[in-house]
């Protein structure tokens, strides 16, 4: 019995020995998973830290390195600038900054590709950089413009000899993807402290600098002066004004109405762009498209007045007096470009705007486009849908035979053709005329400038019946013209 006893306990112990091995094997591979998870966790957020580290390193690379021509960044160059200043200033040197601008490289970007372009770039940097000594410093100031800063300069001439140096560089031909390309170059000159004592004012003079050099011609250099007429500094501040980010954050729309008189609706709301410039204050509509076309940036302009005020128009469409188009100012010389038309489209779609409701208010020379781009432009936008007036008719260059060959709707008289309405027989004469030329092609006649009672009862007489004037409604803001146009409340 004692021996059954026995054996059954060496069993009991043996069973229990086993269970605990098998246990103590299964909390081993458990506690070795969790060891091995936690390595591999190590190990990936290694490859994170070393991946934002890399990032990081390109980040500062390029806040130091142009990306482009692997010049000084725009910040390194800054840095520099402000230490030569210092320096100067301790040791009473004399220091240069130039401006340098490849003339129309946009044209040659566009029309060789980027890729050809940034190639371009690359070697433009590397003619300025062997023009200068290693003591100095190039950057990319934006996509065609270098900034070179000049240290311890004997004298000022030392700049212009150094500027004549990179335009003569400059002007040998480059060979460019199997192309051999000729450019031109300006250049602008501010010294050091003549022409400014920090490096904003320095830089902002060396632009204004640029401008001059522009203005006068191209391959030239022009160191920045002072005391200049009123209108080379204004044209200098809307020209700069007109390339910043924040342009269209400074745009105000006003809006003119063109009323028919015949039933007292209206018929179209005139957008009148204005520019809320920091410096000059209120610029006016032609002003500001006027130095847009100079600019090359009418196009932008256009699309963004375009998509702004097609979402204000379409907000005053529930009223029942709401206007019947949208009338939006354009150069003829934009319709050159077919994809700014396509463009126009495209907006119109994305907004669910009605071509019918948009009046394209073409002003300028057809003589500047080629008869058969200026067909198929008048093509598309027919094709469109949209209304086609030509503004200004009357003192402007628009031929009368074109109206032979083109679809016009409306013919928008420059307001001097009735300043002298009631005093000028001659005048009386002229718009009646007008006024038969339009209702015999199937036109309709639209007179802005109306200012007076007179004029508004002579032109009655005389038969035109679409009118705008300060007498008709003044240009109104957006919240102004949604007052006006909200329905009356009775009771």
């Amino acid at each position: 019995m004692i021996e059954l006893l026995i054996v059954a306990c060496l069993v009991f112990l043996l069973l229990t020995l086993v269970l605990v091995y098998f246990m103590g094997h299964h909390q081993t591979q458990r506690t070795l998973s969790t060891t091995l998870a936690a390595l591999e966790n190590a190990k990936e957020s290694e490859r994170n830290l070393r991946t934002e580290i890399r990032e990081l390193q390109n980040k500062m690379h390029y806040a130091v390195t142009d990306a482009v021509t692997h010049l000084a960044g725009w910040q390194l160059f800054e840095d520099r600038l402000s230490q030569s200043i210092q320096e100067s200033e301790r040791y009473h040197l004399t220091l240069g900054v130039l401006f340098v601008d490849i003339d129309d490289f946009r044209i040659l970007n566009d029309g060789l590709g980027y890729v050809a372009g940034d190639e371009l770039l690359q070697e433009v940097a590397a003619r300025i950089t062997a023009c200068i000594r290693r003591v100095d410093s190039v950057s990319r100031f934006s996509k065609d413009t270098f900034t070179v800063l000049l240290t311890q300069l004997a004298k000022p001439e030392t700049a212009a000899i150094v500027a004549q140096r990179i335009l003569q560089s400059l002007s040998k031909p480059f060979h460019i993807s199997g192309n051999e390309l000729n450019i031109t170059a300006c250049i602008g000159i501010v010294i050091y402290p003549t022409d400014g004592h920090d490096s904003q004012t320095l830089l902002r003079n060396a632009e204004f600098a640029l401008h001059l050099a522009k203005e006068r011609g191209k391959h030239l250099y022009h160191f920045y002066q002072e005391k200049l007429d009123v209108k080379g500094k204004r044209e200098f501040l809307l020209c700069s004004g007109l390339n910043r980010e924040s342009l269209f954050n400074e745009l105000v729309l006003y809006y003119q109405p063109v009323i028919n008189i015949q039933n007292n609706t209206i018929l179209c709301m005139d957008v009148l762009p204005y520019w809320q410039h920091v410096e000059l204050g209120l610029i006016p509509g032609p002003e500001l498209m006027s130095q847009a076309e100079k600019q090359r940036r009418l196009n932008s302009l256009s699309q963004w007045l375009l998509r702004k005020a097609a979402q204000q128009f379409m907000s005053w469409q529930n009223n029942s007096n709401s206007p019947t188009l949208l009338g939006i100012p354009l150069s003829i010389k934009q319709l050159e470009n077919s994809h700014f038309i396509y463009s126009l489209s495209q907006i119109m779609q994305e907004l669910k705007f009605k071509p019918e409701w948009l009046l394209l208010e073409i002003k300028g020379d057809p003589n500047q486009l080629e008869m058969s781009m200026l067909e198929k432009a008048f093509n598309m936008l027919l094709f469109m849908g949209v209304k086609i007036a030509i503004d200004h008719f009357g003192i402007g260059t628009f031929p009368l035979n074109l109206l032979q060959s083109f679809t016009v709707h409306y013919l928008r008289l420059d307001a001097s053709v009735i300043a002298n309405l009631g005093a000028n027989e001659r005048a009386v004469a002229l718009v009646k005329s007008l006024v038969f030329l339009a209702k015999e092609m199937s036109m309709q006649l639209m007179v802005p400038g109306v200012d007076s009672d007179q004029q508004l009862e002579m032109l009655k007489q005389l038969g035109c019946c679409l009118m705008q004037g300060s007498l008709l409604g003044a240009p109104l803001t957006d919240a102004e013209v949604a007052e006006k146009l909200a329905p009356t409340v009775i009771g």
